[in-house]
């Protein structure tokens, strides 16, 4: 028994630098979708209103670009995926949710803002990072709505994590059995806690982040072009951005911040490292055991040397529009061309 527990005072700190690099990249993405403009934004019209209540012009202002975008959308059908869902030793699939609550606590009563898959593949190295569109329109596949065609990020709010990786799973035929979660809480945290991340910023892009710093902070040094040393409000403000240009190019940028963050980790000593997990552990819920921290440990030299591969789905060309419960628009996605180009991408498969 002695032996056990020392065995598992060694496993935690072992299991940092694996868990929080996959933490820190899945939060810096998270917030770059999901984060207020500012700070210190009013809370989002649509908390814990009932799927039967909720009406499409009463959404946020990121669900009301989507619904936008989606007017100018041909209808059409849903394409499912063919065959069976494709699995393969070696390569683990976990599914990074972001939840919409702008509190500490996680709330059952939430949806999935983002849903991301995270696939690592232990024999060639290999890193995936594929993020899909939550206004993807998914039958819903059990509860009390089951039957019925909605948004896939409301699937959370339906049935918990476990939906969100059933639907995941059966509309693009991929497995996926694991989960971490985040809510809003945690990217300020996280990002100033690594010590902030080095971001080479055009004076369009300094510009508008001078402009959103709060009252309390608008007596720090002004950013200028160049690179920069963001701190964790300046670094969400960062990947938010997209008013200097667009959407596209926010994308871009929440990149940037991912990669600035993993050579940060990377830069840190031994003992600061260490400390990392007792301060991202608590910011995740996850079905992830002690075993699967572990052998996330063994690929750690992997996931800092890895070429990161990313894409966003539905593809290009791929989806139209649809009607689904409580009047709502939805991507109608063409799923058997996307899981196709899913096997490809995540496990080298021809169809």
């Amino acid at each position: 028994m002695k032996d056990t527990q020392k065995t598992k005072k060694w496993i935690f700190p072992a299991v940092g630098a694996a868990v929080v690099l996959l933490t820190v990249a899945a939060l810096s993405i998270f917030w770059a979708n999901n984060a207020p403009e500012t700070v210190d934004n009013a809370e989002s019209q649509v908390e814990n209103v009932t799927p039967a209540q909720e009406e499409p012009n009463t959404t946020d202002p990121d669900e009301q670009e989507i619904l936008s975008f989606l007017e100018g959308l041909a209808k059409t059908d849903s394409i499912p995926a063919l065959g069976d869902v494709v699995s393969e030793d070696g390569i683990t699939n976990i599914l990074i949710i972001g939840t919409d609550e702008r509190t500490e606590e996680f709330s059952d009563d939430a949806r999935g803002d983002v849903c991301m898959l995270w696939s690592m593949n232990r024999q060639t190295g290999a890193i995936s990072l594929v993020s899909f569109e939550r206004g993807t329109g998914v039958p819903i596949l059990s509860g009390e709505y089951q039957g019925q065609w909605d948004w896939l990020t409301h699937t959370f709010r339906y049935g918990g994590a476990q939906l969100m990786m059933q639907e995941i799973e059966e509309c693009y035929k991929i497995e996926v059995s694991h989960y971490l979660r985040f809510n809003f809480y945690g990217f300020i945290t996280v990002l100033d806690t690594v010590g902030g991340v080095d971001i080479e910023l055009s004076g369009a892009e300094a510009e508008y982040l001078n402009q959103c710093r709060t009252a309390e902070r608008e007596n720090l040094p002004a950013l200028t072009a160049g690179v920069n040393h963001l701190d964790g409000e300046d670094a969400l403000q960062y990947a938010r951005m997209r008013a200097t240009d667009s959407d596209w190019t926010r994308v871009e940028r929440q990149r940037k911040v991912m990669v600035a963050t993993m050579k940060q980790i990377k830069s840190m000593g031994i003992t600061e490292l260490l400390t990392l997990p007792g301060t991202v552990m608590p910011l995740v819920q996850t079905n992830l055991t002690e075993g699967d921290f572990f052998s996330l440990m063994l690929m750690t030299p992997q996931m800092y040397q890895a070429q990161l591969q990313q894409e966003t789905i539905p593809l290009r060309g791929t989806y139209g529009s649809m009607v689904g419960m409580g009047g709502r628009s939805l991507f109608a996605v063409d799923f058997d061309t996307n899981a196709k180009y899913l096997h490809k991408m995540l496990y080298g498969k021809e169809e």
